[in-house]
């Protein structure tokens, strides 16, 4: 069975890096270290980490597309790589210029950075990324619009892809979170709502009534109408309790972690189990999978292991105490990413809500070239 598993990683690991993309990324140079960048590096050793970032999505949604084509695929963030980026822009204005010949203590450089010609302006959907996922959860579009709310661009972009929108959304009161799922309820967002502003997920109300109860059968994101996430199963001394308690449920849809304290997977029957709503009729379950943050509680966590060692360790995250932002596309985490993402397939989740996919922007703090 290892080396069945190992058989496939490898395969889905060939795709994450692709001929074309794998010519791109060996271009960085070998002792190639982003904490470094913030001294001085020069510019055609800078990659594009959004980029980067989708042909690891991009690859996943192909992956997926090959084998179940059923199977969905959810972005929890990631909404500025929808787009092109002017941060791009700005890297390829800066690659323009040394190629030029102007050197960054060059006045010429100047110059040359600020006469650029984009033959892809920012803005400018990229559809091989859009087209791989099939939805997005946004964080608190009512609860904390100043921060969650939808832009136009985006709202147009899910409109003419079709991507689904689900919600979740941690407000100051009851009342205010009554008032967030009636309001995405018009918009016909499922949404869930707490009034937990830790963001833990660890907790199943107790359904006296639950909104939109739907006795139907749910086989596509379409068709849901409420929804529950829960990915931390702290509350819980056992496996088969957790996994009772959400059967206990008749949400359209659960957002649940795969593995029970972060280490004992689910099997096959225990996820059909839980694919069934309390009343009888079937629902949809997805697991959850960070791409870019790794956890010291996981099974692929070897014991010798701390921060940059191994070097693709590399940033303690600044929301997860557990865990640490690594080199995304670093052939070894896409391997362990690799065998996580096929793994959930195999145990018949109906999609998957990536996260960590801003994680892009820890590195682009360091980038000297805005």
């Amino acid at each position: 069975m290892i080396k069945k598993a190992y058989f496939y990683a490898l395969c889905l690991i060939l795709a994450l890096l692709g001929p074309g993309k794998a010519q791109e990324t060996s271009q960085i140079p070998e002792d190639f270290d982003p904490l470094e960048e913030r001294f001085k590096i020069e510019a055609a050793y800078i990659p594009n980490y959004r980029e980067m970032m989708r042909d690891v999505i991009v690859a996943l949604g192909q992956y997926a597309r090959e084998n179940r084509p059923e199977f969905q695929i959810i972005l929890d963030g990631g909404l500025d790589l929808l787009t092109r980026g002017q941060w791009e822009n700005d890297l390829d204005d800066l690659h323009r210029a040394e190629m030029a010949g102007a050197q960054t203590d060059d006045e010429r450089f100047l110059l040359k950075l600020f006469s650029p010609e984009h033959p892809v302006p920012a803005g400018t959907p990229i559809r091989r990324y859009i087209m791989a996922v099939n939805g997005l959860l946004v964080t608190n579009q009512v609860c904390s619009p100043a921060k969650g709310a939808l832009s136009s661009q985006v709202k147009k972009i899910a409109e003419q892809y079709g991507l689904a929108v689900i919600g979740a959304e941690h407000c100051d009161s009851e009342k205010q979170r009554e008032n967030a799922v009636l309001t995405l309820a018009r918009k016909k967002i499922p949404v869930h709502a707490d009034t937990d502003k830790t963001a833990v997920f660890d907790r199943i109300p107790v359904e006296t009534e639950l909104f939109l109860e739907n006795p139907e059968n749910i086989d596509s994101l379409a068709k849901v109408r409420n929804m529950l996430i829960m990915t931390n199963t702290r509350n819980f001394t056992d496996k088969d309790l957790w996994v009772k308690a959400l059967g206990d449920t008749n949400y359209d849809l659960l957002i649940i972690e795969p593995f029970f304290k972060s280490n004992i997977p689910l099997t096959k029957e225990e996820v059909k189990q839980i694919q069934a709503k309390k009343l009888g009729a079937r629902r949809l379950v997805f697991a959850v999978l960070n791409v870019a943050v790794a956890e010291d509680t996981r099974l692929y966590w070897e014991p010798s292991w701390k921060l940059r060692e191994p070097v693709w360790l590399r940033f303690q995250s600044r929301t997860n105490p557990a865990g640490i932002v690594v080199d995304y596309w670093n052939p070894a985490w896409k391997r362990i990413l690799g065998v996580y993402f096929k793994s959930i397939m195999d145990l018949g989740f109906d999609g998957v809500v990536l996260q960590g996919v801003d994680e892009h922007k820890t590195y682009e703090r360091i980038i000297p070239i805005n």
